[in-house]
């Protein structure tokens, strides 16, 4: 019970820092002990989506703060820079990221989006935590979606030592 304890609040760590995933930690209980793998990969999962709706409804709140539009309001556009050698390496990842944020700004395929997210982790949850935050996507919407994905990555990492044989 410890271990399913643990590992929320480990999830819910790792949805804040990305340096500290909560994949080994899974891995390394499921090995160790006899803590069941389904409940510390669901536990896990709820702990991280508890912190990443925290992100999304942060980055939301702060989005759309009066400071930070007057902010943005307030600077000049820069002017286009002619594009050097490494721009022109820049240029396809560039135009990727554009496309990424087209799909994102449609509300059903951001929720496709962010379930392939939550499960491998490209485009990096929490980017998508906080670029969603700025689109119309419901919070239930974005909680649901996001425990789902990491419920399947989460359940299926720590069942990984059972299979290997551990």
């Amino acid at each position: 019970m410890i271990a399913v304890l643990v590992a929320a609040g480990v999830g819910l760590l790792s949805a804040f820092l990305p340096f500290t995933p909560a994949e080994p930690y899974l891995i390394a209980t499921v090995a160790t002990t006899s803590a069941p793998p389904v409940a510390l990969g669901v536990a896990a999962a709820a702990g991280q989506t508890v912190g990443k709706v925290l992100i999304f409804l942060g980055a939301r709140g702060a989005i759309r703060s009066t400071w930070l539009q007057r902010r943005l309001r307030g600077r000049p556009p820069a002017a286009p820079a002619r594009p050097g050698r490494l721009g022109t390496m820049l240029a396809r990842p560039k135009a990727a990221g554009a496309r990424l944020v087209e799909v994102l700004e449609r509300p059903h395929q951001s929720t496709g989006m962010l379930l392939v997210s939550a499960i491998s982790g490209l485009p990096p949850l929490l980017a998508a935590s906080v670029y969603l935050g700025r689109t119309p996507m419901r919070p239930v919407t974005f909680a649901v979606t996001c425990l789902l994905g990491r419920a399947i990555r989460f359940v299926t990492v720590a069942l990984a030592p059972q299979l290997a044989g551990y």
